[in-house]
């Protein structure tokens, strides 16, 4: 990444740099031009006969990494913030007061009182930052077209920019060396609308993500590497959520949004299972 004063942010965006340099570039080459009668010529990055660019990327192969996770917390539009913040993006609104009588009447329609506090209690976690403590993640059950994916829809827009969609049913299966590849941007919401929990066959990996451990991972075409996962977890289901281990961190961890508790709940005498 790289300090872009002119916006107040770092960027990933590698072109940025061109701008960057060839900014300070004309400005001391119209300083120059004021103290001589000398032709100046800026070799502009943007220019591509002059290879400044090419003299770069080798510069930064042969630079040793210096490794800062960025965008740790969720950033409104009108916070403030500074170089040592490491903030990338900002969300296009503030949070203040206003009108929410539609999204209750949405959600109050769908769920139960109690369900929909679940929901906000979620969604408050993570605009207060505090859903990078808490070990915790949301499973949406209930029949194709009841609403789940409408509610975790709104949630990807709320935060948008922050989100990650990832595979359930890869992290829990012993044959996926790349599963966590979904989260090498640092998400802070991982939504999957359509999830298998069903069958879990190893937990580990996703007890490791609800609970924001160090993590190993394994990006394809490149070298492993160590990071800790900051995101909280949707998902929604058809299926009912099938814990075979009876002592599974999973069973503390998941909070069950559902719509028929009653009917649900009989579909799994052999196995434990949380609706």
């Amino acid at each position: 990444a790289v300090w872009n004063e002119a916006t107040g942010l770092w960027s990933q965006n590698e072109s940025d740099v061109v701008d960057i340099v060839d900014v300070e570039l004309w400005k001391l080459a119209d300083k120059l031009k004021s103290g001589t009668d000398d032709k100046i010529v800026v070799l502009s990055m943007a220019d591509f006969t002059t290879r400044s660019w090419k003299t770069y990327r080798d510069y930064i192969r042969n630079l040793p990494t210096i490794y800062h996770q960025l965008d740790e917390r969720i950033t409104f539009a009108d916070d403030k913030v500074s170089k040592k913040d490491y903030i990338s993006k900002k969300l296009p609104y503030s949070v203040k007061d206003g009108d929410h009588s539609a999204w209750d009447e949405m959600v109050g329609t769908l769920y139960s009182e109690e369900e929909k506090q679940k929901i906000e209690w979620a969604i408050g976690a993570i605009v207060s930052g505090d859903s990078r403590k808490i070990q915790k993640f949301l499973v949406f059950y209930g029949a194709p077209g009841t609403g789940k994916g409408t509610v975790m829809k709104i949630i990807g827009d709320l935060f948008r920019g922050y989100c990650a969609t990832f595979n359930a049913k890869a992290l829990t299966s012993n044959n996926n060396a790349f599963a966590l590849e979904d989260f090498r941007n640092n998400p802070l919401v991982g939504i999957q609308q359509d999830g298998d929990l069903s069958r879990v066959e190893d937990n580990t990996q996703l007890n490791s993500i609800v609970s924001h451990e160090e993590m190993t991972i394994n990006e394809k075409y490149k070298a492993s590497y160590t990071a800790k996962v900051n995101c909280f977890l949707f998902l929604g289901s058809n299926k009912p959520v099938k814990i075979t281990d009876a002592k599974s961190g999973i069973i503390r961890r998941l909070i069950d949004i559902s719509q028929n508790t009653i009917d649900s709940a009989s579909e799994g005498e052999d196995a434990d299972v949380l609706l």
